[in-house]
């Protein structure tokens, strides 16, 4: 009897450790949509909807170079995301700004390289996405932001 039990136990254990971790779609969506395995991925609800925006920021050498790497925000809907910025001139700190814009909450980047002058650059949303890049208008310059380190450098 006691050998029939630990053979249960084994056998449970067994099927705990066999059963596949549930998929995460951002990075399933990020592995499949950029070919890429390497990024930095914060969690933020940017247009107060209860579901988390997806910011990756892509660290892949195929998405850098002197001005900095690819910054993705991905939205969720339904069952898929909706890319709503792709800038592939961002340096680190990115911020999440108290500001708002057309009900989405304002992001900010660095920009430096490549030549220019370094800055932090505020992206507002314009009804469908925001600004690809931050090096020109619409993006602006912003002296101090007003909020918290998103993800840090």
């Amino acid at each position: 009897m006691r050998a029939v039990a630990l053979l249960s136990v084994l056998s449970a254990g067994a099927l705990a450790h066999a059963a596949p971790k549930p998929s995460d779609p951002v990075r399933t969506f990020v592995r499949q949509t950029f070919r890429v395995a390497t990024y930095r991925r914060v969690d933020a609800d940017l247009n107060g909807d209860g579901r988390p925006e997806a910011f990756v920021y892509i660290t892949d050498p195929d998405y850098c170079g002197t001005g900095g790497c690819s910054l993705v925000i991905l939205s969720p809907e339904r069952d898929k995301y909706r890319v709503v910025l792709h800038s592939t001139v961002t340096r680190l700190p990115i911020y999440l700004l108290s500001t708002s814009t057309r009900g989405w909450r304002d992001v900010a980047v660095t920009v430096s390289g490549g030549g220019i002058r370094p800055f932090t650059a505020r992206l507002r949303f314009n009804g469908r996405r925001y600004p690809s890049n931050p090096t020109v208008p619409p993006a602006m310059p912003v002296k101090q932001p007003s909020a918290g380190v998103l993800i840090g450098e």
